[in-house]
């Protein structure tokens, strides 16, 4: 009985260890004086949702009429443009190591969110508008490949242990605050096709250097 459960166990283990495969749907919320000024221009840069689906070391991101999917494997992100049927090609660089890092402190604080263990991360990230604050809770209990969580716009490249489930951040010399929540996750593989370019998309050329975190 006792090899069954070591065995049992080890399975536990392999399994956590495992890249997060599923979908995770996040809701905008706006807090501050600046919210109710600037309401209807914020609303339309920040679309009331944002799904990302992740299978293996891929990640798809769609965010209003906005699609991007990472490919580290083949060293490059694609900027898509459904309405249009077009898409970019931008080559993935690694950080620079002369990039000012973020300071990140990692709180005692516990909660759950959707039934997931969450911990709490502050974090002082420089940029040139100013020190943006930031809040992060993620969870240890699932994981994706570092590059992937690198590309995360939500924070801002920012790394932290496990899977994001709720980011806040306060925007620099002006009382607005924003704030991405996991309301919806998925444990099941998405589908391959969703990480390919669409038969019948036009390539545009790249008005980026590149896109680095």
């Amino acid at each position: 009985m006792s090899r069954i459960w070591s065995m049992w166990g080890g399975l536990l283990f392999l399994w956590a260890q495992q890249p997060f495969e599923g979908t995770l749907t996040y809701t905008t919320k706006i807090e501050g004086a600046m919210a109710a000024q600037m309401g209807e221009m914020l609303k339309s840069q920040l679309p009331e949702k944002m799904t990302l689906f992740y299978r293996g070391t891929k990640a798809r991101s769609e965010v209003g009429d906005k699609v991007m999917i990472t490919d580290p494997e083949a060293g490059f992100v694609y900027l898509l443009s459904p309405s249009l049927k077009t898409y970019q090609k931008v080559p993935l660089h690694p950080p620079k190591e002369t990039e000012q890092q973020p300071k990140i402190t990692k709180t005692k604080n516990k909660t759950k969110i959707l039934g997931y263990p969450v911990e709490q991360y502050l974090v002082d990230l420089n940029t040139e508008q100013g020190v943006i604050k930031m809040e992060i809770w993620a969870t240890p209990d699932l994981k994706v490949p570092e590059t992937t969580q690198r590309l995360n716009n939500l924070t801002r490249g920012v790394k932290v242990e496990g899977l994001p489930l709720r980011i806040s951040m306060d925007v620099p010399g002006v009382d607005l605050k924003i704030t991405f929540l996991a309301t919806q996750l998925r444990r099941e593989r998405p589908d391959e096709s969703l990480f390919r370019i669409p038969e019948g998309y036009v390539e545009e050329e790249v008005s980026l250097e590149g896109i680095q975190k």
